[in-house]
């Protein structure tokens, strides 16, 4: 408010009739970040350009796993084991048709055989990429997983398909499928990102193998018998698979994380108890 014959003080906000003066709002608080790349820092930054860009290994909004579960020479064992299984899988899918009556069971497992060949050959082209020499290097884990593939491709004769559809569809196929998830999530997506994307490639035709190959399981065994008969199977055969610890043996799905994680805070009584200890030791 001013009297009469005083002029308002410069800078000071102009009244208007029938409203009142807002307080200038503050200055915002989070950090910009100019065209060259420099801040003026503020806090809250997201983005940059030049110099400033160089810390961030990857943008924020990034949440790919950089640590991966193996290391490149247990990925390199992993990748031979189940390089054994896709080949012996192509190998027996492709013996199969020859002796199998049913023809609609062929025309199903032509194409798998090759879908599983071609898993093999990828597995082969990612081995020289991981320092490894022998790209065809193809073995089990065990002398027991050994048997288990033995005893799954052993069915021959023309009225045993029953038994090699529950032994591929129910059985190796559902394992594969298992592992190899658990593989694309828990391995590295920034430094085996390779892997990654040729796993991709293995599940989608596992999941699509695993459908058809139910339901023509499904379709096939519409007797009691045949029935208990698949049952019967697919028991034995997981049995032997549990024996073997699985196409990569017992870490298969499991085993010890490579992000280790820190010892336990000691605070409070503890950690004066334990200072006390060490000025006694001292002196």
């Amino acid at each position: 408010m001013t009297t009469k014959g005083t002029p308002p003080s410069k800078g000071a906000p102009k009244a208007t009739k029938g409203k009142k003066a807002s307080p200038r709002s503050p200055a915002p608080t989070t950090e910009t970040t100019a065209s060259n790349g420099t801040s003026d820092g503020r806090r809250d930054a997201v983005s940059g350009y030049g110099t400033a860009r160089r810390a961030q290994p990857f943008p924020y909004w990034d949440r790919r796993r950089l640590i991966g579960e193996w290391s490149v020479e247990e990925s390199v064992e992993r990748i031979v084991n189940y390089k054994y299984a896709e080949q012996h899988l192509s190998a027996a899918l492709g013996g199969w048709v020859a002796t199998i009556p049913e023809l609609d069971v062929k025309a199903m497992f032509g194409p798998h055989c090759y879908q599983h060949a071609w898993h093999a050959d990828l597995w082969r082209t990612r081995l020289p990429e991981l320092r490894e020499t022998r790209e065809d290097r193809a073995e089990p884990v065990n002398e027991a997983f050994e048997t288990f593939m033995a005893e799954l491709t052993s069915p021959g004769g023309p009225d045993e398909t029953i038994e090699k559809l529950v032994g591929v569809y129910r059985v190796l196929v559902p394992h594969l499928l298992a592992t190899y998830s658990f593989h694309q999530r828990v391995t590295s997506d920034i430094v085996d990102a390779p892997t990654v994307r040729i796993l991709k490639f293995m599940i989608d035709d596992d999941v699509e193998q695993l459908i058809t190959g139910e339901m023509m399981i499904q379709d096939l065994a519409r007797t009691t018998e045949l029935r208990e008969r698949a049952g019967k199977w697919q028991t034995h055969l997981d049995v032997l698979l549990v024996r073997s610890g699985g196409v990569a043996g017992e870490q298969t799905l499991g085993g010890h994380s490579a992000v280790v994680m820190p010892a336990k805070a000691v605070l409070g009584k503890a950690l004066r108890d334990k200072r006390g200890v060490a000025k006694v030791a001292a002196t």
